[in-house]
């Protein structure tokens, strides 16, 4: 299938509510993944709660080493498959992993939108927990909200932030 598989970041498909089930299975072969968690309110008849659940909901990543560790984890139960175009598989830039756990490091006001945005200022983030990350900016309510595109998965990760917190790329 690959011949010049090279060590990267890829992304599992799961069945539905299976992500911390094939993340344990991982865990347990030494494969590094990743489980992007956000917190959210959840209310039911007699009592309201705070829970985690996944951000890209039937997504897990996974940074693969050989060909070895990508049949063990195809199999594992869970695994749907593996997101591919066409017949290549689809890998994730480290940058890409990275930013995402950045803005779930934020832990607050962090919302996954599957609308379409039309592109907006370039911004680069000066100051806070996301220093230094490239941004695109919508205009809101006073505020700033921060829009970090994951093509890959056609979403879109919005944030608010303060104003102070942006620079024009521009300006750099």
């Amino acid at each position: 299938m690959m011949v010049n598989f090279r060590p990267a970041w890829f992304l599992i498909y799961t069945r539905p509510r299976q992500e911390r089930k094939v993340c344990l299975l991982l865990s347990r072969m030494n494969i590094h993944f990743y489980l992007p968690l956000n917190k959210v309110s959840r209310q039911w008849k007699d009592r309201k709660k705070t829970i985690n659940e996944p951000l890209f909901p039937s997504y897990v990543f996974v940074y693969i080493t050989t060909m070895q560790e990508y049949y063990d984890s195809l199999h594992l139960d869970g695994v749907c498959n593996y997101v591919k175009f066409g017949k290549d598989l689809a890998k994730v830039e480290p940058e890409v992993v990275e930013n995402i756990r950045l803005v779930v490091a934020m832990g607050t006001n962090v919302e996954v939108s599957y609308a379409s945005f039309k592109q907006e200022e370039k911004m680069t983030i000066q100051d806070g927990p996301l220093s230094g990350l490239s941004c695109e900016i919508i205009r809101g309510s006073g505020k700033y909200r921060i829009l970090v595109r994951v093509m890959l998965l056609k979403r879109n990760i919005v944030v608010d932030l303060p104003s102070s917190y942006v620079i024009s790329s521009v300006h750099q």
